[in-house]
């Protein structure tokens, strides 16, 4: 069965019982009171890890570095910009 047919499958009777009813729904077939009873939700206490699913993953380190780079890069001002001379790429790696 593909993934899309369990997302519209009904839960099982049991699922209630189990704790594993997590059925995909889109958000542009529910009506309005439907959205409103579901802000108007709490989750059961016990239940907080499963926030975590809702969180991005976490960045790798070169794609965080990519991304750094990139935001560095639309920041900078590129009209009055030099290389780096000898003096000061030496001055990197000297002891403080």
């Amino acid at each position: 069965m593909g993934s899309r047919e369990k997302q519209n499958q009904a839960p099982s009777a049991d699922a209630g019982a189990t704790g594993r009813d997590r059925r995909a729904v889109r958000t542009v077939d529910l009506t309005e009171e439907d959205s409103a009873a579901i802000e108007a939700s709490e989750m059961t206490p016990g239940f907080e890890h499963l926030d975590a699913e809702l969180e991005p993953e976490p960045a790798s380190l070169a794609e965080e570095g990519a991304r750094f780079a990139r935001e560095l890069r639309a920041r900078g001002d590129r009209t009055d910009a030099r290389p780096a001379d000898k003096v000061f790429r030496d001055g990197l790696y000297e002891e403080p």
